[in-house]
């Protein structure tokens, strides 16, 4: 396969264990607007902390708005607004809203995913995970290119996984209508989409100043993901009593004790949703990717290349970097939402 040739480490003077605000520590990004999807809890949480401290306003899209109020409290430079990314009415409407007040949007984040559901099809008949985590932020970047493009300069940070190396994009069957389902293989097909979409926006998107990177935020056992990911799909109360599990595991320091117990490699340690969100807010903000873009990061850095069979707990296997799979899933992705970019 012809892989991103650009999909080579850097001297990043960050890590694994790096927490998003060390990112942002002594920056000024007062003036910068960031859109944040899923903003209000997990990693998207904290990503919202780390730029809104270091002076950047986040609107931050939501899909419940009475939680994103109660997590977001006490933050300041934060607007808050209702979207779901298994109804376009609503990505339109939002990105309607957005492109209306004329604000230049520097960055965009789309960090809202879900992990490893039933076999759910939303209004469509499209598979779940593949509408959440990849044709929902294919059109809500579209719609808000403008924006992008205005601000000279913009970046757009896909949230990935290292779970892309159980498979690649099933094109001839995208939402399993043929193909035996399988949880953790439509995630991977939904994150492979994410981190291919990346290398083609920042193929076409350069030339306006819009750079766009695929993230692979870590293994993170306390994230709040695994409750986000069965909303809609669980009963409510199933989905509070998985909140709550994460909530106590994180205030017990679980993510710190198993690294103690597991004596794992660095590369393979657990994180916290803190140091899970780093890679999102390096992506965005660091001058060391300046001309840089289309390709998959991890650990504050770009990640290595690896062989498709490799079994190491690092790298990006070459299915989700190659250039010709980022085409065809482009023309796929506008078929599917009928929806164009304004180049």
């Amino acid at each position: 396969m012809n892989e991103n040739k650009l999909q080579k480490p850097i001297a990043s003077p960050y890590g694994h264990f790096t927490k998003a605000n060390e990112i942002v520590n002594g920056m000024n990004l007062s003036g910068k607007l960031a859109v944040v999807t899923g903003g209000y809890t997990g990693i998207g949480l904290y990503t919202t902390k780390a730029l809104t401290s270091a002076g950047a306003r986040v609107i931050v899209l939501a899909r419940d708005l009475a939680r994103a109020r109660r997590n977001l409290r006490g933050i300041n430079n934060i607007e808050i607004e209702y979207f779901d990314l298994l109804k376009p009415d609503t990505i339109d409407a939002v990105a309607d809203k957005v492109l209306k007040t004329g604000r230049p949007v520097h960055y965009l984040i789309n960090s809202a995913g879900i992990i490893n559901t039933p076999l759910t099809r939303d209004k469509r008949g499209y598979e779940y995970q593949f509408a959440t985590n990849h044709l929902g932020h294919f059109q809500l970047t579209a719609r808000l290119y403008p924006a992008l493009k205005m601000a000279n300069g913009a970046r757009v940070i896909e949230v990935a996984s290292r779970g892309h190396r159980f498979g690649s994009v099933l094109f001839d069957d995208v939402h399993f209508n043929r193909t035996e389902y399988n949880g953790m293989r439509a995630y991977a097909q939904s994150k492979s989409a994410t981190a291919l979409f990346a290398v083609k926006l920042d193929e076409l998107a350069k030339k306006d100043k819009v750079r766009a990177f695929a993230v692979h935020p870590g293994p993170i056992p306390t994230s709040d993901l695994f409750a986000e990911s069965l909303v809609g799909i669980k009963p409510p109360w199933v989905v509070s009593l998985i909140r709550l599990s994460a909530q106590v595991m994180r205030g017990l320091h679980v993510t710190e004790l198993l690294n103690i117990l597991r004596h794992p490699r660095i590369e393979d340690a657990f994180k916290t949703i803190e140091q899970g969100a780093s890679t999102l807010v390096w992506c965005a903000v660091s001058s060391d990717l300046n001309d840089l873009g289309g390709v998959y990061c991890e650990d504050c850095n770009i990640a290595q290349a690896v062989s498709a069979d490799s079994d190491e707990p690092y790298g990006v296997r070459p299915w989700a970097i190659n250039p010709e799979l980022a085409t065809r899933l482009w023309k796929l992705s506008e078929e599917l939402t009928g929806v164009t970019f304004r180049f």
